[in-house]
């Protein structure tokens, strides 16, 4: 009676739904871009300077634009990955 299974099988059997991966694929780059976002912030704000000593280059020629372009990817990552986990715990129930 034992049969021999394959890694997919593995890799997927705690999961019900095979959307639930790909969801947590979307849910990890949003992650990425709130993280990415939050260090920019960081960065162009100063604290981070003094911690890793790195020289900040303004990317449009001003820092209130910098700081809006990474404020709206921690907003944008931030959104992205509330609404894939809202799809992960419907899938999941």
């Amino acid at each position: 009676m034992s049969e021999k299974k394959s890694w997919k099988s593995a890799l997927t059997a705690p999961v019900k739904d095979k959307r639930v991966i790909g969801l947590m694929a979307v849910r990890g780059f949003g992650m990425f871009l709130l993280v990415t976002g939050m260090i920019g912030i960081a960065i162009i704000l100063g604290p981070l300077n003094h911690l890793i000593g790195v020289e900040y280059h303004k990317i449009f020629g001003n820092v209130p634009l910098d700081l809006l372009l990474c404020f709206l990817l921690t907003v944008v990552g931030g959104a992205i990955e509330y609404v894939a986990e809202a799809f992960i715990k419907h899938l999941s129930t």
